[in-house]
């Protein structure tokens, strides 16, 4: 058990063979601080386990056998692929962290971050857990609509555009490579990333264009095959074609629209592809506004305006409250004299100049009284 080999189980040999399971899968690896559990997805190069860290946190490890490759440089050039990725893996919010990657006699190994399960999110049963990944909702959903399958594009063209500005690229996108972490789309099977210029072909029947993978520009064009399959819910091998109950669709329009961006990344002609990630998440973008519903912006700014007719209807309420009443401010005072004797001068001191004195001829006259 000692120094990271695969510990080898009789009975679970024996049930691989009558299940046709490769005979790697018979063996459970030994990873340093974890506790592996049991096989939660299986590849052309090797397996993912579910597993558990000291602390209780459950992780997912990919194993990739030596055995499974024809050459000891194939077998290196996928180490060294992810060596590349892993401080790379934490950059981007579309991309599965890389927790550790490590190597033993029989296989490579990296810890990753566990998507969420497929039922339960991140409330996840170990004996029953199953990823959530794009390729699953595809079967739970048969097809998403226009505006989700755009959003999903975008976020995956942007993690795109980060992973090929950094010499990278993916090389075996489909929606089994896709998973959902917290709810969040992310590029997944890291392992398979290489730096761009590298021409071992991987990638899977119908994702990969003519030229073969290894590009940008066939990253873009397997991931216009996978939208295509999540807004039609068709194979990807039936594209170009249009599912036979568009009309049928509330979201026709959109779809129509958003096939013409998915006829430009799939193009067979190179010369007529998107040439970058970033163009084709542009255009994407473009259709997302176009897409969004027309009332919000109208509500939000009506909003806007009612709250400020309100503001400016308390602000003059508070400056009349505060003011003095024209009523008080313009009191006509009527006053009546008696002088001693009747008749004499007055003199009025109005220094505020604001209440005039106004004299009437009957306030002057002598008081009978006094007479």
């Amino acid at each position: 058990m000692a120094g990271g080999h695969a510990v080898p189980l009789p009975w679970l040999s024996a049930l691989c063979k009558i299940a046709l399971i490769p005979k790697v899968s018979a063996n459970v690896p030994i990873i340093p601080d974890h506790e592996v559990l049991r096989v939660i997805g299986r590849g052309a190069y090797g397996e993912i386990w579910l597993a558990r860290t000291l602390t209780g946190a459950l992780r997912a490890v990919k194993i990739v056998y030596r055995s499974t490759f024809e050459s000891e440089r194939a077998f290196r050039r996928e180490f060294e692929g992810m060596s590349s990725f892993e401080p790379i893996s934490r950059a981007h919010a579309g991309f599965v962290d890389i927790l550790h990657v490590g190597l033993t006699s029989e296989y490579l190994y990296y810890i990753m971050e566990l998507a969420d399960d497929h039922l339960g999110g991140r409330n996840i049963d170990v004996v029953k857990y199953q990823p959530r990944t794009l390729n699953s909702e595809l079967e739970r959903q048969k097809h998403l609509s226009a505006s989700e399958s755009i959003r999903l594009g975008i976020s995956l063209s942007e993690a795109l555009q980060a992973l090929h500005a950094h010499g990278l690229t993916h090389r075996d996108i489909k929606p089994s490579n896709i998973i959902f972490v917290d709810g969040k789309p992310k590029l997944a099977d890291i392992g398979l990333v290489a730096a761009t210029g590298q021409h071992s072909f991987v990638g899977t029947e119908g994702y990969v264009p003519p030229e073969g993978p290894g590009t940008p520009q066939a990253d873009v064009f397997s991931l216009g095959k996978v939208i295509y399959e999540i807004s039609t819910g068709k194979d990807r091998l039936d594209f170009p074609e249009i599912a036979s109950r568009l009309s049928s669709r509330p979201d026709r329009e959109a779809l129509l629209r958003l096939n013409d961006v998915l006829l430009k990344a799939c193009a067979n002609n190179l010369r007529k592809r998107y040439t970058s990630a970033a163009q084709m998440r542009d255009e994407l973008a473009a259709l997302e506004r176009v897409e969004r519903p027309p009332g919000n912006k109208s509500r939000v700014k009506f909003a806007v305006a009612v709250l400020s007719i309100l503001l400016i209807a308390a602000i003059v309420f508070v400056i009349r409250l505060r003011s003095p009443s024209p009523a008080s401010s313009d009191l006509n005072l009527q006053t009546t004299i008696r002088t001693e004797p009747p008749g004499a001068l007055v003199l009025l001191d109005d220094h505020a100049k604001k209440s005039p004195a106004t004299f009437n001829e009957s306030g002057l006259r002598p008081d009978r009284d006094h007479c």
